[in-house]
């Protein structure tokens, strides 16, 4: 008896191993425009296509069959149009830029050459977003709690909370907003682009918050784009973010972030001040500056889309 219960055992335990190893593992699409059905088999319904060089967490496999983890949800793809590899998911840490004590004097040197003067709109009652797809991606979330504050609270709390407010108001001036996640989960760097190229999105914005402990002192907010095309639309959201929120400019630069740099549509990762100070948290835990934010987004967005 004791014999059958260790063997029970040690079955149980080969079986977690390998769903665990399985799991761990991504699908990387070799198959351009292939199909994702419903389930293992081309009996089922196809609900989106995916392209190279996208990845896709694995989820378990069926036979030649393998189901894959969009984000939104879930389908299968043939075994034979994908190449399975190890997971980098716990190394998709949104990569943040090093603060220096010299690059903050050189970034505050720079800022007023290297940015451009825009003009600066007033957000006003008309639906002048009506029918924009705006894709809202809360930085981290689960295991990946990012930034911690200085009062200990996570920035995956904080950009959570910072997109449902520019979601509420974005949607009050007709836009059609959807985020990459809703709740305190983790979601792979590679299903956030994935998730705003199926939904067409005419912007994504990625929402983060700074933190530089060593250096408590720094303050303000960062603009990334990746592709040249995201420029202007750089330019725009952030001189209105600066305007309306009143926080220091650290300026709008290009930098090769992957939730930038794969993905397809017009894309910006905002960084929306410094937690590791005490006072500019206390502004980002503030309803009144989250709105002040959004409302700089809203009219950098009016202008882009102008």
């Amino acid at each position: 008896m004791k014999k059958l219960l260790i063997l029970t055992m040690l079955g149980v335990i080969v079986i977690f191993s390998m769903s665990y190893i399985l799991y761990a593992n991504d699908a990387e699409i070799n198959g351009e425009n292939l199909n994702v059905r419903t389930g293992p088999g081309t009996d089922y319904e196809v609900i989106t296509q995916v392209n190279p060089p996208e990845t896709y967490p694995i989820l378990q496999q069926e036979g030649a069959w393998v189901q894959i983890d969009l984000g939104d949800q879930q389908g299968w793809i043939h075994q034979d149009y994908m190449k399975e590899i190890a997971s980098s998911s716990e190394q998709e840490v949104q990569e943040e830029p090093e603060i220096t004590e010299q690059k903050q004097e050189q970034d505050n040197a720079t800022i007023a050459s290297q940015n451009e003067s825009i003009p600066v709109v007033t957000t006003n009652s008309s639906k002048d977003l009506s029918g924009k797809i705006i894709v809202l991606d809360p930085g981290h979330g689960g295991r990946d709690v990012g930034a911690i504050g200085v009062s200990g609270a996570y920035e995956s709390h904080y950009t959570l909370r910072t997109a449902l407010i520019i979601q509420e108001l974005l949607e009050q001036y007709g836009a059609k907003v959807y985020l990459t996640r809703e709740q305190d989960r983790y979601v792979p760097l590679s299903s956030r682009t994935t998730f705003a190229n199926l939904k067409k999105a005419d912007v994504f914005l990625s929402i983060h918050y700074n933190s530089t402990p060593e250096l408590p002192e720094v303050t303000g907010i960062d603009t990334y784009y990746y592709s040249e095309r995201d420029k202007q639309l750089a330019n725009y959201v952030h001189q209105n973010m600066v305007l309306a929120s009143g926080m220091d400019d650290r300026g709008f630069q290009q930098r090769d972030l992957q939730v930038l740099r794969i993905n397809h549509r017009p894309s910006l990762l905002l960084e929306l001040g410094f937690v590791s100070n005490e006072a500019e948290e206390e502004k980002v835990q503030s309803r009144a500056y989250l709105e002040s934010v959004s409302r700089g987004i809203i009219n950098g967005l009016q202008l882009y889309f102008q």
